[in-house]
């Protein structure tokens, strides 16, 4: 008879805890359709064919270059700061009567100017394609020639292009890659644009121009990894996306885009890399002869990578405590264990909170950091490993609080790496950020038609993302590029060093103009 209990005891629980489970993989799916997520593309992405009239405000003050004063809860630094408006180019255009219309209709006497009103209107000027033909002469010396038999020939030169036998300019090139690459923009929808502008572009020579300006720009992305991996501490992410074979069918297996970024430098560095798998050997073969900080979310293929102090991100383990407390009700929620770990998670993003409101305007913001950090964070992750520790031994294996406390047990330990340095982050949200431009884009355009493609892509998104993460204003930097690559005959790091992204040499007209 005990036996027989002892087995019905034992049934119960394991129904208990597939139900457990099940239930936990219900909600999170219905959270991840349903609910709203930090990690999915913000609405106004997705809206844009009413953005227009969602958006609208009649009573919204028109952008004026008058000092305005800002009313913010928080802070007060920027009162009386001007529009950003005041930097761009003004044209004042003054209207006076004709000297013949300049007289009285009573007593034909002259008016005299009495006082004057400005009215500012914000302009915009479309844009234009049109043909540009240059043509080379060929001048020989008729003398020289009569002599010696033998002309002395000078030849003039057209203006450079990166593609040669192309007709298309360094400036459409960089207006087609902004479109797509900066504001997702994909090539079908660019060939109509083009065509109402009157050029019949089609989207294969749109993509071929795109692929043969990345192959062009491979010395550039190879000093950019040279530089990356130069830096102390890097922070790597990764997506998946489809790629069409050569019989125009999807591939089968998952095709990966793989993100490397600089973290916390004055230079900012971000780097895409296509692969076809997901495989700890991409890492390790791209990152080789790095070796300070990687930070990445729990996935195991990163310990391929040698010679690195590899940590993770706060923000995943607490992920894991909130997509099961997120949908408990209040007297649920007294009851949760989750809570509990959901709560020193918060903790320990309170201090960094407050640390980046009280010193990071120091200059010795990191060593700050770095010191309150050991006083303050480090009893907390201590806390939180021991917390660890006790419930994982009661909880069921298979629900969502057991495998919460299983992914943090993982990786709890190795987060103690934060606490050494202060310029290294509680979490790898940096490398979500910059990852994110591609996801955004992938929902434009879905696929990539080719590895190729594919491989373009990386190399484009990289300069692009670099670039906005310089402060610089994307197609001009493009332009200014490009021009370069043109007109430099020997490309090697020497000569294209000072056009990169975080050159201090760069022309400020490429910069993004801030507030001053």
């Amino acid at each position: 008879m005990g036996k027989e209990i002892e087995s019905k005891d034992k049934e119960i629980n394991n129904l208990k805890n597939e139900l457990a489970y099940l239930k936990g993989q219900i909600l999170n799916k219905n959270k991840k359709i349903f609910g709203q997520s930090s990690e999915q593309v913000d609405s106004s992405q997705i809206s844009i064919f009413d953005e227009a009239e969602n958006n609208t405000d009649p009573k919204a003050i028109e952008p004026t270059i008058e000092e305005i004063t800002y009313k913010r809860g928080k802070s007060t630094k920027n009162i009386g700061k001007k529009d950003n408006l005041a930097h761009l180019e003004r044209t004042v255009i003054e209207h006076k009567l004709e000297e013949t219309n300049a007289v009285c209709n009573k007593c034909d006497s002259p008016l005299v100017v009495i006082g004057s009103k400005s009215k500012e209107v914000l302009k915009y000027i479309p844009a234009k394609l049109y043909i540009e033909e240059h043509i080379t002469y060929s001048y020989a010396c008729k003398p020289c020639e009569a002599a010696d038999g033998i002309s002395n020939i000078v030849t003039t030169n057209a203006p450079r292009t990166l593609l040669y036998k192309s007709m298309a300019s360094n400036e459409l090139l960089a207006h087609v890659m902004n479109l797509k690459y900066h504001h997702a923009m994909p090539l079908y929808r660019q060939e109509s644009y083009f065509k109402m502008m009157g050029a019949n572009l089609s989207r294969q020579n749109l993509s071929n121009w795109t692929i043969a300006a990345a192959s062009e720009f491979g010395v550039v992305y190879d000093i950019m990894q040279e530089e990356l991996l130069k830096t102390h501490y890097i922070q790597a992410d990764e997506t998946t996306l489809k790629v069409i074979d050569a019989k125009g069918k999807e591939s089968k297996s998952k095709k990966y885009m793989w993100l490397y970024k600089s973290a916390n430098s004055k230079s900012p560095i971000i780097l895409y890399d296509y692969q076809k798998t997901r495989a700890g050997s991409c890492p390790k073969d791209f990152l080789k002869g790095f070796s300070g900080y990687l930070q990445t979310d729990g996935y195991a293929g990163y310990n391929s990578v040698e010679n690195i102090k590899r940590f993770y991100c706060l923000a995943h383990i607490r992920r894991k405590y909130h997509e099961i407390i997120v949908h408990l009700d209040e007297e649920a929620l007294k009851k949760s264990r989750a809570i509990i770990g959901f709560n020193y998670c918060e903790k320990l993003y309170k201090i960094e909170k407050r640390l980046r409101v009280e010193y990071s305007n120091h200059e010795d913001y990191y060593k700050n950091r770095y010191e309150i950090r050991l006083k303050e964070s480090a009893p907390i992750l201590e806390e939180f490993i021991d917390y660890v520790e006790r419930e994982i031994k009661d909880a069921l294996p298979r629900s969502p609080l057991g495998q919460a406390l299983e992914y943090s047990r993982k990786l709890l330990p190795n987060m103690k790496i934060f606490l050494e340095d202060g310029s290294l982050e509680i979490d790898n949200n940096g490398a979500e950020r910059a990852i994110k431009p591609f996801v955004i884009g992938r929902k434009n355009w879905l696929f990539s038609s080719s590895s190729k493609g594919a491989k373009a892509s990386a190399s484009i998104y990289s300069i692009i993302e670099t670039a906005k993460s310089n402060g610089l204003i994307v197609e001009k930097y493009l332009v200014y590029l490009i021009d370069t690559l043109s007109n430099t005959e020997i490309k090697t790091r020497d000569t294209l060093i000072a056009a990169m992204p975080w050159s201090n040499e760069l022309p400020n007209e490429l910069k993004v103009q801030t507030r001053k």
